[in-house]
């Protein structure tokens, strides 16, 4: 007990103290605080300092409160915005964050210029906006005010037309679409809803396979398929049902090519070449069961002596069917000189013979066997075949030597007989 009085005596002590203090120096005490929350305010206000300028996008201006049985004659345009945020906020605003409107109540047929009201959605503390700057501001009006046209609106029932773009892949057929619903109601100033004569949805079915069934936007169109706008469409979009069917199937066939005729004598077809070798049919599934190939039209190579390339059709296609792609394939035929070989008798012929000798004797003939082309083989004469016998450095005597055969160009010499003649050399008189 005695701690505790000690301890509260002291504590009144302190607190006597205390507030002799302040009631001699209150106006150091108030000149502290106020410092105290100037210093609080600073440090707040850099943590978050506050940035000033026009933002990086416009909002778009619709209209509020449109009279009854009017409607707008024009475009509003869109507003950009000079306003006053923090930059960790000014760093995340977007378009949306904005609404701008302009309020018709009370308007009347004809011009009026009308102040836009532009209004931050959602809690943006500490965002202000400064200035509002319309994309089509009035000549006339106020800052920040646009010219605003109201017109009677008028309606009209159009009808609904889908527009079919791209195709599905080879042997798939769409259907006719189905659509719901068939007829819209167009709204708008009657200069332009009289202009419209259908309301079209583009759907499109490239590369698609299977049934196609979803809602598509409408779009106003006049008789010339321009874009009409600045009308609206009740109801804006419709549902469309397109089926798909695989009505034609494909089967890879080879290609044969066909010839009449016959190369000149002693020519043959060594090859046909034919590109491309292979092409798709395309057709109903029970008659792609039968061709395993398909068939061009003849070449005539009759007399040909050399390689025929030629551009022909596929022919004999069996009915019901077709050919993916060009029916025309290129085909080149290979024709060579048919191979043969002829016999020859040639009578031994010399050079290098010293000028004080003399033959005496020699095998009188030579039997040449040579092959080639059979054209080359029966153009060649005996005189053109020849057998060469080397007598250099030779002297008087009986020499056994393999003659040298001589034959026209592109023959080949298979054999001589015998494959060795004999010279009798003697001094000459």
């Amino acid at each position: 007990m005695r701690l505790l009085a000690e301890f509260l005596r002291r504590s009144r002590a302190v607190v006597v103290v205390a507030v002799r203090s302040v009631r001699h120096n209150f106006g150091l005490a108030v000149l502290s605080v106020a410092l105290a929350f100037g210093v609080w305010m600073f440090i707040t206000d850099t943590g978050h300092p506050a940035r000033t300028g026009v933002l990086p996008f416009v909002v778009p201006v619709v209209p509020v409160n449109m009279p009854e049985g009017l409607t707008l004659g024009g475009p509003l345009g869109d507003a950009a915005l000079r306003i006053e945020a923090s930059e960790d906020q000014w760093n995340q605003l977007t378009a949306s964050d904005f609404k701008a409107t302009v309020n018709l109540l009370g308007a009347q047929v004809g011009g009026q210029d009308v102040e836009v009201q532009v209004e931050p959605l959602g809690e943006r503390s500490g965002l202000r906006i400064i200035d509002v700057i319309p994309t089509l501001p009035s000549s006339e009006g106020p800052p920040g005010s646009v010219r605003v046209e109201l017109k009677p609106l008028v309606s009209q029932v159009v009808s609904v037309s889908i527009d079919v773009v791209g195709a599905p892949p080879m042997g798939y057929e769409p259907s006719a679409p189905k659509i719901d619903p068939s007829q819209v109601v167009v709204s708008g100033p009657e200069e332009l809803v009289s202009r419209v004569s259908v309301a079209v949805a583009t759907v499109d079915v490239s590369g698609v396979v299977t049934d196609v069934r979803q809602t598509y936007p409408l779009a106003a169109r006049d008789n010339s398929g321009f874009i009409v706008e600045g009308v609206t469409i009740e109801p804006s979009s419709v549902d469309v049902e397109i089926t798909v069917e695989q009505k034609r199937f494909s089967r890879l066939v080879v290609v044969s090519p066909s010839w009449k005729g016959s190369p000149a004598a002693g020519y043959n077809v060594t090859a046909v070449e034919v590109e491309p070798a292979s092409v798709t049919l395309m057709g109903p599934l029970d008659r792609l069961n039968v061709p395993s190939f398909v068939v061009t039209d003849d070449i005539d190579i009759t007399g040909a002596t050399s390689d025929m390339s030629r551009i022909v059709n596929l022919v004999g296609l069996p009915p019901g069917l077709s050919i993916s792609g060009s029916t025309a394939v290129s085909v080149r035929v290979r024709i060579a000189a048919g191979p043969g070989e002829a016999i020859f008798g040639v009578a031994p012929q010399w050079t290098g013979l010293a000028s004080d000798l003399r033959v005496v004797s020699v095998t009188s003939l030579v039997e040449v066997i040579l092959q080639g082309g059979l054209p080359t083989l029966q153009n060649v004469s005996p005189d053109q075949v020849k057998a060469i016998v080397d007598l250099s450095g030779l002297g008087a005597g009986t020499h056994r030597l393999e003659p040298k055969v001589e034959a026209p160009a592109g023959l080949k010499v298979a054999n001589i007989s015998p494959a060795s003649v004999e010279v009798v050399l003697e001094p000459a008189p």
